[in-house]
């Protein structure tokens, strides 16, 4: 028997963007990982494959754990790529992305092929965005797994860099301070030293190319920028409330993210 979706303790838009609240990480992750599978089965059923591009991060486990969990979702159909790497870390260091996706998730399920950011290869970063790029605009994204950071960065669009128009799909970044100090907060990193100063990010255009977006946000120091996404005005000042243009795009949150809009 198939386990029920998870019923939301709050449900509303901001202008395009739906936004459901649930009362615990487990339940949000159950429901966004619901919604990620649907969208599967529904592009599965006039492509041969489709393509979906995953975050890593902590925030993300819920979701992932219940992906791999959904005995359903035809893996065998899944073109996967991701969202962000640092520049110049090796896949086998603990904090890379590719480590995460590959222990959370990619190890768990049969995909039909990665493709991910060679992000060691830190002295030709040019060659490597161009060429990520046109692995994108060969597989245009299907579905978009995401989180939001807690300066409202979407992947490594950081206020100081985000670009609503960016004209390219994938850049190098300078990470500012707060980005870098998530990454100590979850517990990426020993401290602020040891945090990368740049890394490969698709651009908040190349995100939003995705006709279906999950948005998963749990956790108490995710609220001011939950907020901000939802109450501010749409702006690079908060990359992620360009979500609110997308109306395929659903915001999942717990209590703690959802405290100062609920």
């Amino acid at each position: 028997m198939k386990e029920q979706t998870p019923e939301p303790i709050a449900s509303f838009a901001v202008d395009h963007l739906q936004v459901k609240i649930y009362d615990d990480r487990p339940s949000m992750g159950r429901a966004a990982a619901r919604t990620v599978s649907e969208a599967i089965h529904a592009r599965k059923q006039v492509a041969d494959s489709l393509h979906v591009i995953f975050a890593a991060a902590p925030s993300q486990n819920e979701l992932l754990d219940a992906l791999a969990a959904d005995p359903g979702v035809p893996w065998d159909s899944v073109r996967a790529f991701h969202m962000d790497e640092y520049l110049g870390i090796e896949p086998t260091h603990r904090a890379s992305f590719r480590r995460y996706l590959h222990e959370h998730l990619f190890s768990r399920v049969g995909l039909k092929s990665q493709t991910l950011i060679p992000a060691e290869s830190a002295d030709r970063p040019l060659k490597i965005c161009l060429d990520y790029e046109e692995a994108l605009l060969a597989n245009p994204p299907d579905v978009v797994c995401a989180g939001i950071g807690e300066n409202g960065h979407l992947a490594f669009n950081d206020p100081p860099v985000a670009d609503f128009l960016d004209p390219v799909r994938v850049k190098v970044v300078r990470l500012d301070e707060a980005c870098r100090a998530q990454q100590v907060h979850d517990g990426c990193f020993a401290s602020l030293g040891d945090v990368p100063t740049h890394a490969f990010t698709l651009t908040v255009p190349a995100l939003l190319s995705a006709p279906v977006l999950a948005v998963v946000v749990p956790g108490p120091r995710k609220a001011a920028a939950v907020r901000n996404t939802l109450r501010g005005r749409i702006s690079e000042s908060c990359p992620a409330s360009a979500l609110r243009r997308h109306a395929g795009a659903t915001l999942f949150l717990d209590r703690d993210s959802a405290a100062l809009v609920l």
